[in-house]
């Protein structure tokens, strides 16, 4: 059973995504990756550094080219948003939510979270 063996399909994307340096192009990509985002799992960077065949620890890396650096904060924010969006509309656990984004803020920045929910009744 090569075909559905974990293993080999692992090897074969290693294979497919041999790890490259930085490229001019990831910017953008992360940029389509965040923004085409569907489905029940959130959005993430690890996510998308596994899409690119690099380490998330690599891919955060890249941060010191300026053009990378500005779609990362977009994609934070992009993040953000859907995980908001997500709790607003009970899809997923508030606390966790908190949680999440108060991880990620410690881990990136020193800027504090504010988040208004208005009541529509």
């Amino acid at each position: 059973m090569q075909g559905g063996d974990p293993e080999h399909l692992l090897a074969e994307r290693r294979r497919l995504l041999k790890k490259k340096g930085y490229d001019s192009s990831l910017p953008k990509r992360m940029y389509s990756f965040f923004c085409g985002f569907e489905g029940s799992e959130a959005p993430s960077f690890s996510k998308f550094a596994r899409s690119i065949g690099v380490t998330l620890r690599e891919l955060e890396g890249y941060r010191k080219h300026k053009q990378f650096d500005l779609a990362y904060q977009e994609c934070s924010e992009i993040r953000r948003d859907y995980l908001i969006d997500r709790a607003l509309i009970k899809r997923y656990d508030a606390s966790f939510v908190k949680f999440l984004l108060s991880d990620a803020e410690t881990d990136s920045t020193d800027t504090d979270i504010e988040v208004t929910v208005r009541v529509i009744e």
